[in-house]
This record gives structure tokens, sequence and C-alpha cells, in this order.
């Protein structure tokens, strides 16, 4: 069996200890540009700016974009390790919300003929932040365990659409101004403490289906909501959260007393996420049932849980 890498994007939260922890071979930064103009690489670790100032600045209007490396980047990034003699197992950021998975292809194809004996497997999570880091530490805890990458990425295509999140973020107008969650139109307007809560759909959007008001009927909905969605005897939930720490960890309190989880692994959203999300996120993601077309199932608990509060 031929050695792989596992590779990925910018997307996936995991700063450079989890990385390493997890078997993450490498990450290409996408680009993002500040609020002055100039342009940076969107890191997972933060170099150059601190979380508190980034978010910060965000709750001043400040506004950042990002955007992804041009094709060349995106096959030197990949044909380094081609040149190793290396297979690749690429886990990227929903195509949803992003072009990075078309980029990842797009380079993959280009380089297969150069290097015909090795493997490049281009897999979409459908997911982003913790959703998508989660799905990168089960693919190296696989790898580890001495699967093939045939088998972590058929795992991958087989499970991702049972990678949920749950949770609220509290100021929409950047993600309405981003394009990066379906029904944010009809949640504008007045929301003073209401609580809009979002699930992936499965065409890899968030979509908000419900909204509470308040911190303490939102963490008592996720909990219910978690209940009825979470797999037996759960392994690693993410909980994550833009600016948001009190909140961030009175949740993980919570879902600790409640599910017992092997671990949580708390992170705070990367800048390539938080430049869309904005403040005031607070999530959590873990495995379970299989999502539902239209989320039809997961709506239906939802406003179950809702009436009961």
């Amino acid at each position: 069996m031929a050695d792989y890498v596992i590779l990925t994007d910018s997307s996936t939260d995991l700063t450079k200890d989890l990385r390493e922890r997890f078997g993450i071979d490498d990450y290409l930064p996408g680009n993002i540009t500040f609020p002055d103009g100039h342009t940076e690489d969107s890191t997972l670790d933060w170099e150059n700016i601190s979380p508190q100032d980034f978010y910060t600045s965000m709750s001043k209007d400040s506004m950042y974009t990002t955007g992804i490396k041009n094709i060349e980047i995106q096959e030197a990034f990949f044909e380094k390790y081609l040149k190793q003699g290396k297979d690749i197992l690429n886990i990227s950021l929903s195509h949803a919300l992003s072009n990075t998975y078309d980029a990842c292809r797009k380079a993959a194809s280009n380089l297969q003929e150069k290097y015909p004996d090795r493997k490049i497997i281009v897999v979409d999570s459908l997911r982003y932040s913790g959703g998508d880091g989660l799905l990168c530490s089960l693919a190296g805890d696989m790898k580890k365990e001495g699967k093939s990458i045939e088998e972590v990425a058929q795992w991958l295509e087989e499970n991702k659409h049972r990678c949920h999140q749950t949770g609220t973020v509290d100021d929409l107008k950047f993600l309405a101004k981003m394009g990066r969650c379906s029904n944010v139109s009809a949640f504008m307007g007045s929301l003073i403490n209401i609580k809009p809560i979002a699930e992936f759909n499965r065409d890899g959007m968030n979509q908000i289906i419900t909204k509470v008001t308040g911190y303490k009927k939102l963490f008592a909905a996720m909990i219910e909501y978690m209940k009825a969605t979470i797999e037996p005897n759960p392994k690693r939930i993410f909980v994550s959260h833009t600016f948001r720490k009190a909140q961030w960890l009175q949740l993980q309190d919570l879902i600790r007393e409640e599910f017992h989880p092997e671990e949580i692994i708390p992170t705070t959203v990367c800048m390539a996420n938080g430049s869309s999300i904005g403040p005031g996120m607070v999530v959590a993601f873990y495995m379970g049932k299989e999502i539902s077309e239209g989320l039809v199932e997961e709506t239906k608990i939802l406003e179950e849980i809702k009436a009961k509060l």
C-alpha cells in the first residue's frame, strides 16, 4: 500500500497542535483582504493578528474578504507530495461556500497525467469550520489505524451527511453579505435577542431552520436537538465560537454533563471562516444520524422542541 498524505485548506479550524495530533500533513491557505486593503494568507494559526483583535474589528463594522489561491499554486501544493512518491487525500471546504473544491479537482486532473502512478482523491466535505475539522480528525484517526486511502475516502463520502452542527450566529449581517447561509433574509430585520439555529443541508450549505429567544432557550433547544440526532457514545465533539467566550465555555459544560463524549475539542473559528461569519457564533459539531433531504426531519425535531420551551 502506497504511503499517502491527508491535505486540507484553511477552513478546517485545526491549529498546528491539532493538525499534528490528527496527522493532517499540510493545508493550503487562501487569501484574506483586510479592511485597509492589504492581503495576507488566511492561515489557521493566528500569526499576525489575535482572534480578539480580529473579531473586535468586525464588531466595529470592518469587513474582510476572502479568496482562493490560483490554480498554479494549488498544483504546486499537490505536486510537492507527488514528487515524494506519495498519494494524496485532500479534504475540501464545501463547494457551496467556496470554489476551493473545484480548484482542487482541477489541479488533481491537471497533475494526474504527469503522475499516472499516483492517486489524488479530492473529497468535498460539504462542511466548514469545526465540521470540516471533525471529518479531517476522523480521517486522520483512520489512517493511523492502517486504513488505505481508498477506505478513508469512501468512509468520508458515506458519512459526511452524518456530520451535524447546532448553534447560532447572533449577528447575521456578515452571513447575509457573503451569501454563506440560506434563508438569512427571512430572519433579518429586528433580531434583538433572537437566536436563529442552523444546520447543514445536503448541499453543503448552512440553513436556518428555526429561531428562539435568548441564550437560555437556545442552549436548551441545542441540547434537546443533539439528544435526538447524535450518535451513541460520541467520540469527539467540536465546540466553536467567534468572540463569544462565555457562551462557548457554558456550552462545553452542558455538552460534557449531558453526553459524556470521549473528548470535546474547543476551537476559535479561523479567519477564513470568521470573515464570513462575523462575531456571535456558538456552535457544536458532532456525528449522528444522517441528515434528511431538505432538512425535513431536522426541522420537525426542532419545531417540536421549540413548542415545549
